[in-house]
């Protein structure tokens, strides 16, 4: 324990609190200006692939802090890559601040730049930058701690050119809902009776694939080393109450080669995103990224872009593989003290010319049917027969309402 640190923080925080009695009386509202500030700035993520990979190149805008939405993509923007020797290559917008095209089969002899015009009239072009070939992935570990289970990447070059490496991954595991049904409402059906229909094996809504996006900065350098060899430099951690492990998982591994100063700046990224938060750790500094806005130069731009060939290894983990670790609780229903909600609406006759009836809960999904219509209950004061069928909240029934999981089985899955 830091005995002699937390004695100084809780002095430090004994003299804040008296200064704020003291000046309480003559406080005033204080706006920051990071806060205040209507500044929108673009932010440029991706790399220009140089290989047989698709280039990709998302761009969006800073938000304050006090907005609500968190992200805003750039859209109609025109974005083309050019090696300044007359070659110029077209970055469509496949979706939303999105931009991308197939693979460009680049010369890794030339330079690359990225040029993007945006709608408001702003141009903006990084600086030229060299193709970086990348070594392959030697291998993926997946060490078992006392925590849960650690990714971990090993790679090398034997020409020694590389040095500066940085990874990217995306995680795709199974994801049960915690109740599964096969029935589907379908009002469609003439016979009310039948509203409860089974559903068919491409309706199912128990099992679902889930795929997550590295967010994290993992770089590593082997520059201080005599051989350029990464050993086991970790991607990510997964602790073992964790649904990922629950049943399947997945992760494929990107790897970039990197110049020295790219290195450098997502090296910057990461200690002024990731290393703050207390007294004790560095403090954010200006990063400077390769791109500007060439009609204001005055005008900030966020991100950095390298060129080079991607790397890529995949690997699957079945829980069978790994130890006895305790089962997540639900996250939802508990299907072991599951009890179904019954729904109720009133019988018509169509015949007689009476319109039909249906229950606004099922009618916009957010109950779902568990089991069959049934007749022969009576759910109203006046003790009139009505049609009831059971049911359950959505979001524990559909595994599709969980972080956008598919119940298509990728392509990739084992």
């Amino acid at each position: 324990m830091r005995v002699g640190s937390d004695m100084n923080i809780k002095q430090l925080t004994g003299l804040i609190l008296l200064g704020s009695t003291i000046v309480w009386g003559c406080k005033k509202f204080y706006s920051p200006h990071v806060v205040s500030s209507s500044n929108s700035f673009l932010v440029v993520e991706g790399v220009i692939a140089a290989g047989n990979d698709s280039t990709i190149i998302n761009l969006s805008r800073t938000v304050q802090l006090v907005d609500t939405v968190k992200h805003k993509p750039e859209v109609g923007a025109k974005v083309t890559i050019d090696d300044g020797q007359g070659a110029t290559y077209t970055l469509p917008e496949v979706d939303t601040g999105r931009y991308a095209a197939p693979p460009l089969n680049l010369d890794n002899t030339h330079k690359y730049r990225l040029n993007i015009n945006t709608t408001d009239g702003q141009t903006y072009a990084s600086d030229y930058v060299p193709v970086k070939v990348t070594p392959p992935i030697d291998t993926i570990s997946t060490p078992v701690t006392a925590k849960g289970l650690d990714i971990d990447v090993s790679a090398h070059d034997p020409s020694n050119a590389t040095r500066y490496y940085r990874w990217e991954y995306s995680e795709t595991y199974v994801y049960l809902s915690d109740i599964e049904t096969n029935f589907i409402f379908d009002p469609t059906q003439p016979d009310t009776l039948h509203w409860a229909a089974f559903r068919t094996p491409d309706q199912q809504i128990h099992t679902c694939y889930v795929t997550l996006h590295s967010s994290a900065i993992d770089i590593n350098s082997s520059a201080a080393l005599s051989r350029d060899v990464i050993s086991n430099s970790p991607v990510t951690q997964i602790p073992m109450e964790s649904e990922k492990i629950l049943h399947q998982y997945s992760i494929l591994v990107k790897q970039y080669a990197l110049t020295q100063e790219a290195y450098n700046y997502w090296n910057l990224l990461k200690s002024n995103t990731e290393k703050i938060g207390t007294i004790f750790d560095v403090q954010p500094s200006a990063n400077n990224g390769n791109i500007h806005c060439t009609s204001n130069p005055s005008l900030p731009v966020i991100g950095y872009v390298s060129a080079s060939t991607i790397s890529q290894k995949r690997i699957f983990v079945d829980r069978k593989d790994l130890p006895a670790w305790p089962i997540p609780a639900p996250q939802g229903c508990d299907p072991n003290n599951f009890q179904p909600n019954y729904i109720c609406w009133p019988r018509v006759y169509p015949a007689r010319g009476e319109p039909a009836v249906i229950p606004q809960e099922l009618k916009t999904g957010i109950y779902i049917p568990v089991g069959v219509v049934d007749t022969a209950a009576i759910c109203y004061k006046d003790s009139v027969r009505a049609f009831t069928v059971p049911t359950a909240y959505y979001t524990c029934v559909d595994c599709r309402y969980h972080l956008g999981g598919k119940t298509h089985k990728p392509a990739f899955w084992k």
